[in-house]
């Protein structure tokens, strides 16, 4: 098992490899966009993500944006999240992890796959159900609402 990637070149570089892979072109659009996913951490909605590809392009509409996320979702570089009752947002996936969030709040909490293992483990064992973690946020109360 290899290590993942630690920087935003070697990112971008192995993204584009697999939009290769996958019979697509890696545009100067497609290389916008997955920079500006490498270097702003966090995850943002087509919206946003539109609005920053727009500050390089203009011209870029937000079903383009739309429609190469879509790919880089097929091919594995990306993967969204429903997280409570907003857009999706986008993340490269080389940075997979689960969600906490707050219905109080909203705040939003990355947490680790291993808080997860064991719920993959048992829906498999006893569903026969393969869980992606990374999909949907869980949903409930952080601890400052609680209190």
């Amino acid at each position: 098992m290899g290590s993942l990637p630690i920087t935003a070149t070697e990112v971008i570089a192995e993204s584009i490899d697999a939009i290769r892979a996958g019979g697509g072109r890696a545009t100067p659009t497609k290389r916008l966009l997955l920079e500006l996913l490498a270097t702003h951490p966090g995850h943002q909605s087509v919206e946003e993500l539109t609005v920053l590809v727009q500050k390089t392009s203009p011209e870029v509409a937000s079903s383009t944006v739309y429609r190469i996320l879509e790919e880089f979702e097929r091919v594995g570089v990306v993967e969204h999240n429903h997280a409570g009752k907003g857009p999706a947002t986008y993340h490269l996936r080389a940075g997979a992890h689960g969600h906490l969030v707050c219905q109080q709040c909203g705040d939003m909490t990355e947490a680790a796959p291993e808080l997860f293992e064991q719920l993959v483990k048992g829906a498999k064992q006893s569903h026969g159900f393969v869980v992606d973690p990374h999909h949907f946020a869980v949903l409930g109360t952080c601890e400052r609402c609680s209190n």
